[in-house]
């Protein structure tokens, strides 16, 4: 299909001279494309002669080839040229006749440790560029080169035991791949979003299968579903990010589950860490990644009934869209009862 599309727009590359379609189909591209001369999608049995191995002229029996071999093709690097790869002068060549690099490339690979010590250095007082001085140990604590743990700033500022339980959220990799569209089959794997309580939490606190819980932090405070999970530390609770809707985005209905018992963990999660008494409301996330304090958050939490609308909370007004809405629920293209 992108194939055909391709020809029909007349992109470059796509379309002959005369405006006709280069390739037929997928399999016609593959054999054919040439990214470069002698450089195609294909590594394998180039050339008339089909010896050719990662350069040479397109082969129509290519595909046949990698038929008969099992739809594979190996070509080994010798041991003495599969390492130190950015400086070893046997692998640039190998690389240059396979097509992998047009001409020899070595490059200092940059350990980013090495960077970090730099950042370290100049808190210390070492070279022309220097960082301010109110966050000059801030800079010289965490930018350690080597594997270290320091406790995370807000935690540091609340107390431990109001807040005794580590909550984290993280987005599922279905979400990942489907950026700009909630649809049909990815509703189906992650509609809703529960509060996964460990099983200590659970016991502790009387929960039952039904119930809800109110999870509170210093910043603020949600009332979620909840549900059992042992596969967790017992001290914690979790749940999937951006999950949760507000009614009337991405096109969902005001009741579909997302925006009704889907609910998201950034109300508890504060921009800004507690005041410290410097003066300067610090940023809520990591010095040296930047990160948001997804996995740094710290709660309490309290067992209570549904509620009768099963509505997550907070909840607001439903936002408007440009766009129609969509069915409620989809499964396999059959509107749900």
């Amino acid at each position: 299909m992108l194939i055909e599309l391709g020809a029909r727009l007349g992109l470059p590359g796509m379309v002959n001279e005369d405006g006709s379609a280069k390739f037929k189909d997928y399999a016609d591209y593959m054999v054919n494309h040439e990214r470069r001369p002698g450089v195609g999608p294909l590594a394998g049995w180039r050339g008339k002669d089909e010896d050719g191995k990662g350069r040479g002229e397109p082969n129509p029996n290519q595909i046949d080839k990698y038929i008969e071999n099992g739809g594979f093709w190996v070509d080994h690097i010798e041991p003495k040229n599969a390492f130190y790869k950015p400086w070893n002068k046997g692998y640039q060549e190998w690389a240059v006749e396979r097509g992998i690099f047009d001409k020899e490339s070595p490059y200092v690979f940059t350990v980013y440790q090495e960077i970090i010590q730099k950042f370290r250095l100049a808190a210390e007082g070492h070279g022309d560029i220097q960082p301010p001085e109110r966050l000059r140990e801030q800079v010289k604590m965490a930018m350690d080169p080597l594997p270290v743990w320091y406790e995370p700033f807000e935690q540091t500022l609340v107390d431990k035991e109001e807040y005794p339980i580590h909550a984290l959220t993280q987005r599922p990799m279905a979400m990942y791949h489907s950026w700009g569209t909630q649809n049909a089959w990815l509703r189906q794997i992650h509609g809703t979003n529960p509060l996964f309580v460990s099983g200590e939490l659970w016991e502790e606190h009387g929960f039952n299968e039904g119930d809800w819980a109110t999870v509170t932090s210093h910043h603020g405070t949600i009332t979620v579903p909840a549900v059992r999970m042992d596969a967790l530390n017992g001290k914690t609770i979790w749940t999937w990010n951006a999950i949760g809707k507000r009614k009337g985005a991405w096109a969902l209905q005001e009741d579909a589950p997302e925006t009704t018992k889907g609910f998201l963990m950034n109300y508890l999660i504060s921009e800004l860490l507690p005041p410290k008494g410097d003066g300067q409301r610090w940023s809520n996330s990591d010095p040296v990644t930047g990160q948001a304090a997804w996995f740094d958050l710290r709660v309490n939490i309290k067992r209570v009934d549904a509620p009768a609308d099963l509505q997550s909370t907070p909840t607001f007004a439903p936002q408007g869209s440009p766009v129609g809405k969509g069915p409620k629920d989809i499964a396999y293209g059959k509107e749900w009862t």
